[in-house]
This record gives C-alpha cells, sequence and structure tokens, in this order.
C-alpha cells in the first residue's frame, strides 16, 4: 500500500484518541486565542485612554503656596518648573496660559470680560494644529467684532493705580470652536467669574494690549525688563510629559515644593505604576499559558506515538523504512494539526470583530507555537520512537487511554 494512503486507515483504527486530541488540542488554541484578544483589546483601551490620550500626559499646575497664602505663578516659579523637568531628563513639552480679568470692557454695554492669552505650545496640548492670528480675539459669541475699552494705568509715587484715560481698540473675533473642541474648553476653561464672557487671544495680542494699559511704565523701563511676567502673572502652565510612567513622581516632585498641581490619575493612587505592572502580568500570563500549551500538547501526542509501537513494528517487519514510517506519521501530524489549525483560524476570525491588527498578531503567535510543535514531535518524537528496534517495539506495547 502507498505510505502517502496509510495514515488514513491509522486514523481510523484509532479515531477515538485522534478525535480526541483534535478536541483538546483545539480548546487549548480557543482559550489562548480568547485570552489574547482580551489583552490586546484591554490594551488598545488603555492606549486610547491613557497612553494617547493628551488630557492624560498633561499636569496642570495653578499657583504655589507661601506662608499658606497661595499665589500665582510668576517667571521664577515657571524657570523652577523647567529645571525640574531638564534635571529628570524628561522629554516634555510647556504652556503657559495668562489670564487678563480686570480692567478691560466691551465698548458695547460697558461690561467687563476675561481675556486669555494663550501661547503658542498651547494647540499642542490639546493635539488640535492651530494658529491664532494677530489682533484677533476668539470665543463662542456671534459677534463678529469687539470695541474693547483699555484703561491706561498708572502707578502713583505712593504705589496706588489709577486710571485717567482709556483707549477704545477694535478686535475682529473668530469662533473658538474652530480651533478648539468643546471637550477642552470644558476640560481647560470650565471656571467663570461671575459669569463674564470668556475671550481668547494670542499671546502676542495679549503683550500688545498690556503694552497699551501699561504705557507710561514701559517708557520708563528697559527693554528687557517689559516682558509679559513684568504686568501680569502666569494663570496656568500646562505641562504634556510624554513618559505618562513618569508623572506621579513629577506631580509628587512639584508638590513638595508647595506647587498647587493636578492630572488625570490623581484620584488614583499609583495608577501609572499599576498599569505598567498589570501590562507585565498580563505578558507573564500569556507566556506561560503558551508554554504549558506547548508542554501539554507535546506530552499528549507522546503518548499518542507511543500507543502506536506496536503497529510501527509491524510497518518495520513488512519492510517499510524508517523514512517512509517517519512520512506516515507526519501526515498524521500534518492532519491532526491542519484540523485543529483551522478550528482556531475560524474562532479568530468570529472574535476579532474587525481588529484585524490583532487577528494578525495572534495568527502569527499561534502559527509559530504550532510550526515549533509539528517540527519537535517530527525531529525528535517520531525520529526517536522509529529508531527503536522491532523487537523493542513489539514487546514494548502500550495501549494510550
Amino acid at each position: 500500500m502507498n505510505p502517502s494512503q496509510i495514515y488514513k486507515h491509522i486514523i481510523q483504527k484509532s479515531k477515538k484518541t485522534y478525535y480526541r486530541m483534535i478536541l483538546i488540542m483545539s480548546l487549548i488554541l480557543l482559550i489562548i486565542s480568547s485570552y489574547s484578544f482580551f489583552y490586546m483589546f484591554n490594551q488598545s483601551s488603555n492606549n486610547d485612554n491613557f497612553y494617547n490620550n493628551s488630557n492624560a500626559h498633561i499636569i496642570r499646575i495653578e499657583g504655589k503656596m507661601n506662608n499658606n497664602t497661595l499665589n500665582k505663578l510668576n517667571h521664577e516659579d515657571v524657570e523652577q518648573i523647567k529645571d525640574v523637568l531638564n534635571e529628570r531628563g524628561q522629554s516634555y513639552k510647556l504652556s503657559q496660559i495668562f489670564k487678563l480679568s480686570s480692567g478691560i470692557m466691551d465698548a458695547s454695554d460697558n461690561k467687563g470680560m476675561i481675556l486669555y492669552g494663550l501661547d503658542d505650545n498651547f494647540p499642542e496640548m490639546v493635539n488640535r494644529p492651530f494658529q491664532m492670528k494677530s489682533d484677533v480675539l476668539y470665543s463662542d459669541t456671534a459677534s463678529k467684532e469687539l470695541k474693547m475699552i483699555i484703561p491706561h494705568i498708572q502707578f502713583t509715587e505712593q504705589g496706588d493705580v489709577q486710571s485717567n484715560s482709556t483707549e477704545v481698540k477694535t478686535y475682529q473675533i473668530g469662533n473658538i470652536y474652530d480651533m478648539i473642541d468643546a471637550s477642552d474648553m470644558t476640560y481647560f476653561f470650565s471656571r467663570k467669574i461671575h459669569d463674564l464672557p470668556m475671550m481668547f487671544t494670542s499671546q502676542v495680542t495679549l503683550e500688545g494690549i498690556l503694552d497699551i494699559m501699561f504705557m507710561d511704565k514701559k517708557k520708563g523701563d528697559h527693554v528687557e525688563e517689559t516682558s509679559i511676567y513684568k504686568y501680569i502673572d502666569v494663570e496656568e502652565v500646562l505641562l504634556y510629559v510624554d513618559d505618562i510612567g513618569a508623572l506621579g513622581d513629577l506631580v509628587g516632585q512639584y508638590r513638595e515644593s508647595n506647587f498647587l498641581v493636578s492630572y488625570a490619575f490623581d484620584s488614583f493612587e499609583s495608577f501609572s505604576e499599576d498599569l505598567w505592572k498589570s501590562n507585565i502580568l498580563y505578558n507573564i500570563i500569556l507566556v506561560i499559558m503558551i508554554i504549558i500549551s506547548t508542554m501539554y500538547i507535546l506530552l499528549t501526542y507522546r503518548n499518542y506515538l507511543k500507543s502506536q509501537q506496536k503497529d510501527i513494528g509491524v510497518f518495520k517487519i513488512f519492510g517499510y523504512s524508517n523514512q517512509s514510517i517517519k512520512k506516515i506519521y507526519s501526515q498524521v501530524l500534518f492532519k491532526l494539526f491542519g484540523t485543529v489549525f483551522t478550528v482556531a483560524f475560524i474562532f479568530n476570525i468570529i472574535i476579532c470583530f474587525n481588529r484585524w491588527d490583532a487577528f494578525i498578531l495572534v495568527f502569527a503567535i499561534e502559527s509559530i507555537m504550532l510550526l515549533f510543535i509539528i517540527w519537535f514531535i517530527i525531529q525528535y518524537q517520531i525520529k526517536s520512537i522509529i529508531n527503536k528496534g522491532v523487537l523493542f517495539l513489539v514487546k514494548d506495547d502500550k495501549e494510550f487511554e
């Protein structure tokens, strides 16, 4: 009989054992597939909610405590914030938000407003590339322009502040939601003062308004002293830290320096560290599952081959060469694992939910696992048993139960 046809009779002879192995091995692969997809979907969710979520990388610094008093941030505080990051070698982006909430008014109703000045790094905080135009204000109002009353601030010899004159300047108004999502607006600018309307502009435009307000002071100062910090404090510093795992330590260090700090994981102690540990644990469990499953399949097939020892001895008696016997049992092996692989393949397509990147990765893992098992069985288990003598094979027969 042609050796290529004999494997069918071998399967038929021990079909109960054969189909039992198909069932067991298929279940093993289905368990590995289920766990792998669960792990990948969970990792994908973590990436979307944390690692790739710009807000999760942001630390907000809104002031500094001094003698139990919360003070706004000044230029020295900003430099201290940068020094901490540079000393730790962290990759980061820093944005400063300035707020002018007194003095300026809308000429149409003589009501005040809140004006936020955003620097060039703010778009990276909200992950939206945009650029504010000079001398343009942005708001959610339907108006197309605004006439702003800007007071001229003067300082008396006694240190008092007074304003005896004003200047009216007209600004075009753009829609803030064309640049910033409503969710980001709520996250960064949810607090209002007495329901005053909020306006946004570039830091350059804000500096121009401050120059008008403090023109008398500017005339008497040296050029290098007339920066925006001379006229207004920093309302808030936003830090985007690339390494999300470093957030907890950074926040702790800033708080030790009396900064008022908040970030997305404030309610979860050591959240970033726990997230990292859980990912490591998931990987370890997956590796252990693959190792144990591989060992179990190899032991199961070794017992199956031991149940075939007498038949292998008979093949030798009838003159079949070791190569022919190896070919016969390799075909049995290919038939078995081909069926198992097909079952796992169909199952993976069903539960991948069109996440083809996850499907390809699980497919690759299971393919490598099965190819290794097939290679090991052919090179060691089958070769080992067919190299035994005829008398040993016939006398040392143990039925596989």
